[in-house]
């Protein structure tokens, strides 16, 4: 019969040795009445089938315990945790990558310059927050909910929001005007007097 693969009997050693550090005798009493190299044995076997990351955490969690644990108990603290409860224990390890050399480099940024080029010299604008406000869905379709509305109104009362009204097109700025004075009624305030350039159009009414 072949013996069954095991943990070396130096790391169930130590691991009994940190367990008397922190129960003290009431985890000698465990096997006082047992042969201890049949329990270190035992035990070696048993945790051959555990991950030594599972076992690390184990390790961790002994401190917590009431109780010192026996073999059965000592897997279960080595059962996998699952994703959502793996923050509690640490930083994930990220899998080792090798070191990308300076071709490749080079050819990403590249890509990333390439990509970005068509954004050089735009300045951001909050049209599209008035565009939303004025057709009252989003681009699905869908009613515009709370949050959305909300960071709309934030981006048209904005200082940004009013030069968007002040540029717009003739066709559209009236319109703008009434979302961007509309947004300021709805917080409770009054809207800022007109700058130049949104005088000549008659005033239209826009809720929110």
């Amino acid at each position: 019969m072949e013996p069954k693969a095991a943990i070396p009997e130096a790391w169930v050693v130590s691991l009994f040795a940190r367990m008397q550090a922190i129960f003290g005798a009431r985890f000698s009493a465990l096997w006082a009445d047992a042969d201890l190299d049949l329990v270190k044995r035992v035990w070696g076997e048993a945790l051959a089938q555990v991950q030594p990351d599972d076992m690390r955490r184990a390790v961790m969690l002994l401190p917590r315990e009431k109780r010192p644990p026996d073999l059965p108990r000592f897997l279960e603290l080595c059962e996998p945790v699952p994703v959502a409860q793996r923050a509690s224990f640490g930083p994930a390890r990220l899998p080792l990558f090798e070191r990308a050399d300076a071709a490749t480099v080079d050819t990403c940024m590249t890509r990333m310059r390439d990509g970005l080029a068509p954004l050089a010299g735009v300045s951001p604008s909050p049209q599209w927050a008035f565009d939303m406000l004025l057709r009252g869905t989003a681009h699905n379709g869908r009613p515009l909910g709370a949050e959305a509305r909300r960071i709309a109104t934030d981006a048209v009362v904005s200082a940004a929001g009013r030069a968007c009204v002040a540029d717009a097109p003739t066709a559209v700025r009236a319109r703008y005007r009434a979302v961007f004075e509309a947004a300021y009624r709805a917080r409770g305030g009054v809207p800022p007097s007109r700058v130049p350039g949104e005088d000549d159009e008659e005033p239209q009414e826009a809720t929110l």
